[in-house]
């Protein structure tokens, strides 16, 4: 029987091997991101729940001014190691330690399936960017945790489905204008992902 952790402790265990499944997280996204990659250049960009920095990597190397967040230092000291001219924060998505208005555009990728409601992230998105900017968000669906060992056993994360028309209406609710939605399905027609770009 696998063990259900929070996020924090979750990702604290995952940290050092969750860069070997790069290509599954990318997955989600496809190539839907690129015209917002093309975007950043000299814009100041959060990446919002940046874990080891594989949204962060992309955005620096389209020339923006990133910084990172995330709850977990350990993620977050890969990467580190990765880029030291990425501003690094260790902090709470939902109680982001920023000045309103501070940010030109916020990427938000595979974390709110980690957080139990989608409000208080969505709303400090909101005030933390600037007038016309935009959040691109990535909403995943997971069918099931996974399920991931160590030695210390079996463990998975907390995971929470979010499902598409609620988010919407939830970034609708806090004045968010929806610029594009786009879903991403498997060959039944399962949501595998929502791309959501979002303006304030």
């Amino acid at each position: 029987m696998a063990k259900r952790l929070d996020p924090k402790e979750g990702f604290a265990r995952y940290a050092h091997e969750y860069d070997e499944r790069e290509r599954y997280w990318d997955s989600f996204e496809k190539e839907h991101l690129s015209p917002y990659f093309a975007m950043v250049d000299g814009k100041k960009v959060l990446d919002a729940g940046a874990g080891t920095g594989r949204i962060s990597m992309k955005l620096k190397k389209a020339g923006a001014k990133v910084t990172a967040i995330d709850l977990s230092p350990e993620m977050l000291e890969k990467l580190r190691r990765k880029d030291g001219e990425i501003e690094i924060v260790e902090g709470d998505v939902e109680e982001m330690p920023f000045k309103d208005d501070t940010f030109d555009l916020v990427f938000s990728s595979l974390t709110l399936v980690h957080l139990k409601k989608t409000i208080p992230f969505l709303d400090e998105c909101y005030r933390v960017l600037k007038d016309d900017g935009l959040l691109v968000l990535v909403n995943i669906h997971y069918r099931s945790p996974m399920v991931l060992e160590d030695d210390k056993g079996k463990y998975s994360i907390q995971c929470y489905n979010h499902f598409p028309r609620h988010v919407r209406e939830d970034a609708e609710s806090l004045a968010f204008g929806i610029e594009d939605e786009i879903i991403v399905t498997e060959g039944d027609d399962v949501w595998v992902s929502q791309i959501l770009i979002l303006k304030k």
